[in-house]
């Protein structure tokens, strides 16, 4: 009977041993459970595109002075200027040039001074020669055709002719004489000045040049192996600008421009150069497309260091972070954290990324839990929804670009000053500022759209 009782009692007590265990672990799981809590990740969503682009504007600037205006006419203006056979009784008419042609530049006109000499004649009468000034102000226009078009109108005279003089029996008046004849001269230097000006300013062949040569990538500096590469789209004309003794034809070459580090970007078809396009107020200004991008992997380089197994908490209790990641969806941030400690489980934060173009640092706003994590923290561990610990991340998550967009910016001031496009044309200009254009945000990184902004313009020599 003993060891019937001690056979049966044998099993019952590794029965029991067993309930015992089952018990206890089903505790310790239960407590587990209790402590961890995971988060569903929130669903991804859809990103932007690309980044925005804004047109830059390449001035060609293309000029005359006034010496060389007045040379060039010196050369071609006849001697003779007007003749007329007499007529009505009244006398025959020479003027000749007396002397160099004056010219001046000022207020968007051309002004023409030519010294002329006027002798009239009736059969065997002539008078001695008269000396006087005539004087011309001349308006000029660039017309669709990309020919420079220019008028010219009578002043009057700079010195005064005898009110009458006689020529045998006839008694005539030089100045209405004179006078009476500039119509047809003003049609003679209209013709002369136009071109003048047309061969000294080959306002479509210097253009055509232009347009051709810029839409080929453009070697900035060979050692960053950094390149140029403009994409223009359309022709404008700003009017045509006469002042300080210089007459200048400012056309603006519209564009994208992108500032590429690497091997040589491949040749485009060359687009044809189109219509003339008169401008209207347009903006001028240069902008060098410096795009960058700021991956997650390195903000997790800096911050982690900081944040992982650190001891995070208030009022007593805290968590340690064990593990830290960073993504993008749509246009925000998602920062997934897993604790340990008070609080144990797997939650994720949101973010807006910003980038300030006054300290060049990318840095994270409004760092807050999630809907379903803010959920579950409520239930058991509100005290974990406090500023601290999200401050604590946010202020971490910074990138410095200070020391790469001053390279950038450096590079593209050095390189921008006299950047040969062909034999005789350069580009020519500066860079003044920066100024953040766009930030799109990706699956893995945050790109960010910078200019570079200034002046600049293709000049020939």
């Amino acid at each position: 009977m003993i060891r019937l009782h001690a056979f049966i009692m044998k099993p019952l007590s590794l029965l029991a041993a067993a309930s015992l265990c089952l018990t206890l672990t089903s505790c310790a799981s239960s407590k587990h459970g209790f402590d961890r809590l995971t988060a569903t990740a929130p669903k991804e969503e859809a990103f932007r595109a690309e980044l925005k682009k804004e047109l830059s504007t390449i001035n060609v600037g293309i000029e005359m002075t006034a010496a060389e205006l007045a040379d060039a006419m010196n050369r071609v203006l006849p001697k003779e200027l007007y003749k007329s056979a007499p007529s009505s009784g009244g006398p025959a008419t020479v003027v000749t040039k007396n002397g160099p042609v004056a010219v001046s530049i000022a207020d968007n006109y051309l002004y023409l001074t030519v010294p002329v000499a006027v002798s009239m004649s009736y059969g065997m009468f002539e008078t001695p020669p008269l000396t006087t000034k005539l004087k011309f102000k001349v308006s000029a226009n660039v017309t669709p055709d990309w020919r420079i078009d220019a008028q010219v109108y009578y002043t009057g005279l700079t010195d005064n002719l005898a009110q009458e003089v006689k020529i045998g029996p006839l008694s005539v008046k030089p100045r209405a004489t004179v006078e009476s004849m500039t119509a047809p001269l003003q049609r003679t230097l209209s013709a002369l000045v136009a071109k003048k000006l047309n061969e000294k300013v080959p306002l479509q062949a210097q253009v055509a040049k232009a347009w051709s040569e810029a839409q080929k990538p453009i070697r900035l500096d060979k050692s960053y192996d950094a390149w140029l590469v403009v994409t223009p789209r359309e022709v404008l004309l700003y009017p045509l600008a006469a002042r300080d003794n210089r007459v200048k034809v400012a056309v603006g070459l519209t564009s994208f421009a992108d500032l590429v580090i690497g091997p040589e970007p491949a040749a485009r078809s060359a687009l044809p150069l189109p219509r003339l396009k008169l401008a209207t107020g347009t903006d001028r200004r240069f902008r060098v497309a410096v795009n960058t991008d700021v991956f997650y992997k390195d903000l997790l380089k800096i911050a982690t260091p900081l944040l992982l197994n650190k001891e995070l908490g208030q009022d007593g209790r805290s968590v340690i972070l064990k593990d830290l990641d960073i993504y993008g969806s749509g246009d925000h941030l998602l920062v997934k954290v897993e604790t340990a400690g008070s609080v144990e489980g797997i939650f994720y934060l949101t973010c807006r990324p910003l980038f300030n173009p006054q300290t060049n640092v990318v840095s994270v706003q409004d760092l807050d839990f999630d809907m379903e994590s803010r959920s579950l923290l409520l239930n058991s561990a509100d005290w974990f929804l406090h500023d601290t610990f999200r401050s604590k991340i946010q202020e971490k998550l910074n990138l410095d670009l200070t020391q790469r967009l001053r390279e950038a910016g450096e590079l593209a001031g050095k390189s921008l000053a006299r950047a040969k496009l062909a034999d005789n044309v350069f580009l020519s200009g500066s860079v003044q500022e920066l100024r953040l254009n766009d930030l799109v945000v990706r699956r893995d990184r945050i790109s960010l759209g910078v200019y570079l902004e200034g002046e600049t313009g293709i000049v020939f020599h």
